[in-house]
């Protein structure tokens, strides 16, 4: 399992972005310290057509730490016809 999470961690996965052709949201927590957020501003550069929701005062997890604010930013964003 650990080789397993090594080889997922470490994968570049950033030449897919410019791939994606479907309206997208990203959202990210302000206070993520495993992931940069300057990479979410990179993948919303790459990814067109998407929207980047930053979530004050929320780390990485954003599911456990704010997970009312996650499903609400992923249904407004679905119902806003995307």
């Amino acid at each position: 399992m650990r080789e397993t999470y090594l080889n997922v961690i470490n994968e570049d996965i950033s030449g897919l972005f410019s791939q994606i052709k479907v309206p997208t949201v990203i959202i990210w927590g302000e206070k993520d310290d495993i992931t940069p957020i300057a990479d979410a501003y990179l993948i919303k550069k790459e990814i067109k057509n998407s929207i980047l929701e930053i979530l004050p005062n929320v780390g990485h997890r954003i599911r456990k730490e704010a997970p009312e604010i996650l499903v609400d930013k992923i249904s407004t964003f679905l119902n806003n016809g995307n």
